[in-house]
């Protein structure tokens, strides 16, 4: 069955004309909000008493038209349901009416007033008359007055009066509506939205139950039961195909706007006003209206369902009173709005959505309210919004704000792509020249590699004005990246143990992490370097300004010899990174966690990070940094074999600045290492000595950061130059810290393979437990095969075959397919079996832990003395455990241990 609205409502209508038929005159005054269905009510009357023989007269009230003399009676009279002859008499009335009005008003609309009143009595003894107006509430004054005097006159005549009015305290004037309900036959009818069962009615009826149970609800709290939003909403329903829940669409919009024209005139004003701020709040001072007017017509919205509680009830709502406003009337109301909320002391990021929209933001605090509200977006990594908040001004204020918006603006947009915020950089150095030579924007430049003039503009700089804080750190930070453009600076004096600012500042942060690693890189360092270095760690927040302090801190850590102590805040950080969804942080922290890897000898690890800091960012976005991932990448690939794949990495274009970078060394190192692995000797020296020359030109020559001269051995071994190699690795021996266990063994394992065959065991043992110490598997592999190679030349055959077995399963712990292809030749086919055969695990858990452990470091190639020694027992125990366990497993000797046997305390593999 299809829903009628108000069918008490018509009811009541139609008993009134029921009483009209029979000479009872009534007047039916039909008021409710917009769009609460008065028209629909009184179209059903004027159908009714048309089907019953009625005479209808209709008029619909225009606000365009409220200073037209009788123009709503005008149009009763010339209706079309008008008997000719009357018609003509109705005519001369009227133009008679409107020509008396400019000598004596009160006279013409009394004459007019009589005269229409006595034709419409007459013409209701030949049948009911029923006039219907429609909002009233915009009728000129003298079709009032004349409706007046004939309501007064109708007790007894088959005439029905039926007005319709918007709700509102001055819909009509007071005096008519005075008279008006003190008449004994006038009666009044108020209509309300649509209530919750109302809706469920309607939409029933429109989809059917299934769809009502769905939609209803949402339905009614969209549009509070209007029921013009409501039909609009089915529409859209409709159009977009039915969807399983409420979607406003164009027809919602349009009907939003078709209400508030409906309304008073300020509604449109008001509903704009509460759409730019969000509430209703302050709309009565954004729209200019009075606070009783304003108090009025919001309570009329929210009484028709445009609005809840002082706010759309849909944002498609507010979206469509917006675009319906001409674009420079809306940027002023949020212009208008912007200022309201600054003026009453409201949160930044509130008036700063204003002012972004508004486009007009020459006033001096809008620049220091937009740059508030994006240091917040900023704290809350909302870096679109920090856009959205900045760009605006970016090109505003005098040299020094530019200066300053455009670097917080390009640091936010690092995050995601640097390459982006370099650019933003470079058209301000280009529009500025030497006046954006600040330590922001100059950060930017150095990451890509084209800071050769603005580090001479701010160096000029730091002559003229002396040395900021926020420059020494620059010049410290320069001396780490950029040590070629260093020398262009000058050079910060200061005393040691003293501090530019107090500790736990960002410029603190910059200015320590860049003096530590300074000093690591030219190996001026003490034991204290770790607990400095994990007190910037410790007391620093990750943020845009203290990505390159963090690090420079790890990098510290792992220049002098403590990677293992960089691995959990690597991880930490990149963990954090991701959690902030700062791609550009993240892509940071995986190359230094790829290289962290390649350190520990982890190399499947190191494709893994390295891989995701190249797909995080692009390769322009890289800038000069490119070589760190790249290199770690490459040196992985290299050590497993894949060289194919290692060529490919090296193919890959590098920016030519790259080249005056720290960012060099580890590329040169790890194509050298790729040269050497393909035989191609002469290219792989031709690197690690470019390498070398930079760093010796740079006074970084640290082993540790790349062990050049290690290369150029290995290559100079290669053709047969041992005392060159001899030279060079006794050089860089020099140049080790005996903290750097890592670095140290690696060293001596180059260094014994430049002596006799007779003298490197020795050399080598020593390198292993260096190695072991600094925890690099693969290097620790490489020297085991090297001892294993040794024995076996030595005759040594039992001996060698452990260090060999026990070389064999590091070198495949790391994966270091390269090494496993070197020892195969010396391996038997027991070596080669898989970790564990069938049978292996129950054999095994007849041993005590102790047992299991002291089997375990005997199988991978370790002296009784060497386990006593990692366990912390006597030789004499260790002897009594391997009886046991040879007793237990039934096998002869430590080389027919099972393979199964795998070290079970860190640092013994």
């Amino acid at each position: 069955m299809k829903f009628v609205h108000h069918r008490a409502e018509m009811s009541i209508l139609g008993e009134m004309y029921d009483g009209v038929v029979q000479g009872r005159g009534r007047v039916a005054l039909i008021g409710g909000p917009v769009a609460s269905g008065k028209t629909s009510l009184l179209g059903r009357l004027a159908d009714h008493a048309l089907d019953s023989g009625a005479v209808v007269l209709q008029a619909i009230a225009s606000d365009s038209e409220r200073d037209l003399p009788f123009g709503v009676l005008g149009q009763l009279v010339q209706s079309p349901a008008v008997p000719a002859g009357m018609a003509d008499e109705f005519a001369a009335l009227l133009e008679n009416g409107v020509t008396t009005l400019a000598g004596d008003p009160n006279a013409a609309r009394q004459h007019t007033s009589r005269a229409v009143a006595t034709a419409v009595l007459k013409l209701s003894r030949t049948a009911p008359v029923v006039l219907v107006v429609d909002d009233l509430h915009h009728a000129d004054e003298d079709s009032l007055h004349c409706l007046l005097f004939l309501m007064l006159r109708i007790r007894t005549a088959r005439i029905l009066v039926a007005l319709g009015e918007r709700t509102s305290d001055r819909s009509v004037g007071p005096a008519f509506h005075a008279e008006l309900v003190r008449l004994p036959h006038c009666r009044r009818i108020r209509l309300t939205t649509l209530p919750a069962d109302g809706v469920v009615e309607l939409v029933t009826g429109e989809l059917g139950i299934d769809a009502a149970r769905l939609l209803a609800p949402g339905y009614h709290e969209l549009t509070g039961g209007n029921l013009l939003l409501v039909h609009a909403l089915l529409e859209d329903h409709r159009t977009a195909g039915g969807p399983a829940e409420p979607s406003p669409g164009f027809a919602f919009r349009n009907a939003v706007l078709s209400c508030l024209r409906s309304s008073d005139p300020l509604a449109l004003d008001l509903a704009a006003a509460v759409a730019v701020l969000g509430d209703a709040g302050r709309a009565a001072d954004l729209a200019g209206a009075g606070a009783d007017e304003a108090v009025r017509v919001l309570g009329d919205l929210e009484s028709a369902g445009i609005l809840s509680g002082g706010r759309f009830r849909h944002p498609a709502g507010a979206a469509a009173v917006l675009e319906a406003i001409e674009p420079g009337r809306r940027a002023q109301l949020r212009r208008r709005a912007a200022r309201l909320l600054y003026e009453e002391g409201a949160d930044s990021r509130s008036v700063a959505e204003m002012l972004v929209a508004s486009e007009d933001l020459d006033e001096p605090w809008v620049a220091t309210v937009l740059r508030t509200a994006a240091e917040q977006a900023l704290a809350e990594d909302d870096v679109e919004k920090v856009v959205r908040y900045l760009e605006p001004v970016s090109r505003l204020g005098d040299d020094a704000q530019r200066v300053a918006v455009t670097t917080l603006l390009a640091d936010a947009e690092w995050r995601v792509s640097p390459v982006a915020a370099e650019r933003r950089i470079r058209a301000l150095t280009a529009d500025l020249g030497v006046a954006a030579s600040a330590p922001g924007p100059l950060r930017h430049l150095l990451w890509h590699g084209e800071a050769e003039e603005a580090v001479e503009g701010f160096g000029k700089q730091i002559e003229n004005t002396g040395m900021s804080l926020d420059a020494e750190a620059l010049c410290l930070s320069v001396a780490c990246t950029h040590p070629a453009l260093a020398k262009r600076l000058p050079v910060p004096a200061r005393p040691a143990g003293t501090r530019p600012v107090p500790s736990g500042t960002v410029v603190d942060t910059q200015w320590r992490s860049a003096r530590i690693l300074r000093a690591v890189l030219r190996g001026r360092f003490g034991d204290n370097v770790v607990v400095a270095v994990e007190q910037i760690l410790q007391s620093t927040r990750l943020s845009d300004a203290t990505v390159q302090p963090l690090t420079f801190a790890l990098r510290a850590l792992m220049y002098a010899g403590s990677t293992d102590r960089a691995l959990p805040w690597c991880e930490r950080l990149l963990e954090e990174a991701a959690k902030r969804r700062a791609p550009a942080w993240q892509a940071v922290f995986s190359a230094l966690r790829a290289e962290i890897a390649v350190r520990q000898g982890g190399l499947p690890a190191a494709l893994e990070h390295g891989a995701k800091a190249l797909a995080l960012i692009s390769a322009p976005s890289w800038g000069v940094a490119i070589g760190s991932p790249l290199a770690s990448l490459i040196l992985a690939r290299t050590e497993m074999g894949a060289h194919e794949e290692a060529e490919a990495l090296l193919a890959q274009p590098v920016p030519a600045a790259m080249m005056r970078t720290v960012h060099a060394l580890p590329y040169l190192y790890a194509r050298g290492r790729h040269h050497l692995a393909t035989d191609q000797v002469y290219a792989a020296l031709r690197d690690f000595m470019a390498a070398g020359e930079l760093m010796t030109a740079w006074g970084i020559d640290l082993p540790s950061l790349v062990p050049w001269r290690a290369g150029c051995a290995e290559a100079y071994q290669r053709i047969g130059d041992r005392a060159k190699a001899a030279e060079l690795v006794d050089a860089q021996l020099n140049l080790v810290s005996d903290s750097n266990a890592a670095a140290l063994g690696a060293t001596l394992r180059v260094l014994a393979n430049t002596h006799e065959l007779a003298d490197r065991p020795p050399m080598l043992k020593k390198a292993v437990d260096e190695i072991q110490a600094g925890g690099d598997r693969l290097e620790l592999a490489k020297v085991l095969a090297d001892l294993g190679r040794t024995h076996h030349e030595l005759n040594e055959t039992s001996r060698a075959r452990m260090v060999v077995r026990r070389a064999w399963h590091v070198a495949q712990d790391c994966r270091a397919d390269a090494v496993c292809r070197e020892l195969q030749p010396h391996m038997s086919a027991e070596d080669l079996k898989p970790a564990a055969e069938p049978g292996d695990t129950d054999r095994l858990a007849l041993l005590t832990s102790a047992e299991y452990r002291t089997a375990a470091l005997a199988r991978h190639g370790y002296t009784n003395r060497e386990i006593a020694r990692k366990l912390f027992i006597t030789v004499s125990t260790v002897e009594q455990h391997l009886t046991r366990t040879y007793r237990k497993l039934k096998v002869g000797n430590r080389a027919d241990l099972p393979a199964g046997l795998e070290p079970s305390i860190a640092g013994t593999a």
